[in-house]
């Protein structure tokens, strides 16, 4: 369960991020959206996806007004997207699933039992 420090400061983690997406907007105009966006989860009760969800509100709006810098999402912002895309009932993709699967070593989609490839 996530306290509202740990959801406060990972919305600082999705301004950070987004400054650096979208280099050409001005940190307060980034922090008006994020907030926006935030405060459209008050009220509701599941709190754990709120950063999540916000950061893809808050990217699409700022996308319709600048171009953004292409970024690798880090570990922990593909893990939550994946429990997010579990709990709406949406399938994995099963390219990202190879992707990332082929980044961790791991090829179980194919048959590797644990072992490495030979």
């Amino acid at each position: 369960m996530t306290t509202e420090a740990d959801e406060q400061q990972a919305v600082e983690h999705v301004v950070a991020r987004l400054l650096e997406r979208f280099p050409s907007l001005t940190e307060g105009h980034i922090h008006v959206i994020v907030d926006e966006e935030h405060h459209r989860f008050d009220g509701r009760p599941v709190r754990d996806f709120v950063p999540v969800l916000v950061e893809r509100a808050a990217r699409k709006r700022l996308s319709t007004e600048a171009p953004s810098v292409h970024l690798e999402p880090d570990a922990a912002e593909l893990a939550a997207a994946d429990e997010v895309r579990r709990t709406d009932g949406a399938e994995a993709d099963p390219m990202e699933v190879t992707r990332r699967g082929d980044a961790e070593g791991g090829d179980f989609l194919f048959g590797d039992l644990g072992g490495r490839r030979a």
